[in-house]
């Protein structure tokens, strides 16, 4: 049974996915259309600002599966129930925290965004942070929920709720939109679908897998535990939140919503190549761990690194060098000559994002080891970095400043300083790694060239010449890298299937 829950439910993962890669594509047009620059810029706005309050679960996500998992393990339901009712304790206490920071939040707009902003956004404004504010706090205990279905590993039940949101969510802010309500109706249509899905996980939890919370005092040295664990997630949460909110509030800040809009439109391809890397690598991590616990010899942890970072650049490099041929008319076409600055800061984040991507399995590995705190201080460090620097130049180079900053911070910190330390420290083969990446990376190089030589001479202006001229060169690019950079197992990985499929 359970292993038809796992099998199920990585089905339903890659559904999931794809359904959240396909519906922005539609969608994101239309409501662009519909809800107007400066408005969707505001949106953006108001949601990276709000967004600041997630910060306030203080990295117990992971903690609150990690001790379910172990206590569901050991079959001590008493203990499972007693931590089950100091989390939900503890997020309806933050759920608080978080309405009164978000109130405090709304009620300082004038004085945060009044560089950048006209009266009538800085009302509005005030309005989208209570409305999202209420929104995130509804979240706090719907997480709870959410994550004791996860620790039970009843993965078909959560993919489905995921599965609701992801097509609910962009329904209702469409109907929302087509009423007539703005940037309003969007925020409310959210809510709307939180307040739905908390009663959904609720009723999950206490009537189908029959766990009530008990409120019940836990030992000290316990609670200490648990805030050890949850600290390093902590500060990742923090470094997410300062490279993927903080650009757009700075731009808020000193630029106004159209900036916003614009940069907001750029950073989204980056999720889109995000998720495709770790759906790559994410099924591997039980396999890692397992290799570093039973002391499995470096080198062999080296192949799995250069095998797997070979696959995944295979899929990224065709992404990122496609997106540098056709991004310009994509954008054009898909969202407006109005957000044609939107390929510059796609391009400038999306490239220097690769390296992590291609090597998140490095990650895997230094989690596995228990090496992973050095990470989080260092990605602390270029994000406050990141931030300073974004702050210091946006005034003259506005949103190609901010997107160049991120770049930078990308180079030295993910790039630089993190394969130093897998080399040194970890003892992966760093040279090898990059040596094999810098061979498979001619064919992608050079069609990269070509094609914006020929966008020099061919004008892109419609979406039959843009299907015909991605088609074209997804084609060429297939065959010439099965040609010239995979090695013997990666063409078996990609023919067999094929063959199998014609016979």
């Amino acid at each position: 049974m359970q292993k038809n829950e796992l099998k199920s439910g990585v089905i339903l993962s890659y559904i999931n996915l794809g359904l959240g890669t396909i519906i922005p594509f539609i969608y994101t047009p239309i409501m662009l259309r519909m809800l107007g620059q400066s408005e969707y810029g505001l949106f953006s706005l108001a949601s990276s600002a709000v967004s600041y309050l997630s910060l306030l679960s203080f990295g117990f996500g992971s903690t609150i599966i990690r001790y379910i998992s172990k206590y569901r393990a050991e079959g001590d339901k008493e203990s499972e129930e007693k931590s089950f009712g100091f989390f939900l304790i503890l997020y309806c206490a933050l759920a608080v925290l978080v309405f009164i920071c978000g109130t405090i939040i709304a009620n300082n707009i004038e004085p945060i965004f009044h560089r950048g902003l006209s009266d009538a956004e800085l009302e509005k404004m005030k309005t989208l942070v209570m409305i999202m504010t209420f929104n995130s706090a509804l979240s706090f205990p719907n997480s709870v929920f959410s994550s004791m279905v996860t620790a039970h590993e009843k993965y078909i039940f959560r993919k489905l709720v995921d599965m609701f949101s992801t097509v609910m969510a962009p329904l209702a802010n469409l109907i929302a939109l087509y009423l007539g309500y703005a940037s309003v109706g969007m925020a409310t249509a959210a809510t709307i679908v939180q307040f739905i899905m908390l009663p959904l996980n609720a009723i999950y939890c206490t009537k189908k897998l029959k766990i009530k919370p008990v409120i019940a005092k836990l030992p000290r040295p316990l609670i200490k535990e648990m805030l050890g664990f949850s600290a390093f997630s902590f500060i990742g949460s923090i470094v997410d939140m300062l490279f993927w909110s903080t650009d757009k509030v700075i731009l808020g800040i000193l630029s106004g919503s159209v900036a916003v809009a614009i940069y907001n439109v750029g950073s989204t391809f980056n999720n889109m190549v995000m998720n495709l890397s770790t759906s790559i690598s994410g099924v591997l991590t039980p396999r890692v761990t397992g290799m570093v616990i039973k002391e499995t010899p470096k080198d062999e942890l080296t192949k799995l690194f250069i095998r797997i970072g070979r696959l995944q650049f295979i899929v990224i490099a065709l992404i990122v060098s496609g997106f540098t041929v056709f991004g310009q008319a994509f954008i054009r076409l898909w969202a407006g000559g109005g957000y044609s600055g939107a390929y510059w800061i796609a391009v400038l984040t999306m490239f220097p994002l690769c390296v992590p991507l291609i090597q998140n399995t490095g990650l895997t590995i230094v989690t596995a080891q228990n090496k992973h705190h050095f990470r989080s201080i260092v990605y602390l460090i270029i994000a406050i970095v990141n931030v300073v620097s974004t702050y210091l130049v946006v005034p003259y180079l506005g949103i190609y400043g901010a997107a160049a900053c991120s770049c930078v911070a990308y180079v030295a910190g993910q790039g630089v300083v993190m394969n130093m330390y897998y080399y040194k420290v970890t003892g992966l083969n760093i040279p090898l790694f990059w040596r094999n990446i810098l061979k498979m990376a001619i064919v992608p190089a050079g069609m990269m060239v070509v094609g914006l030589i020929l966008n020099n001479i061919y004008v892109v202006d419609n979406w039959l010449s843009f299907l015909v001229g991605v088609i074209l060169f997804v084609g060429v690019y297939v065959l010439l890298m099965y040609r010239f950079s995979l090695n013997k197992y990666e063409k078996e990985l990609f023919s067999v299937p094929i063959k199998k499929i014609f016979k």
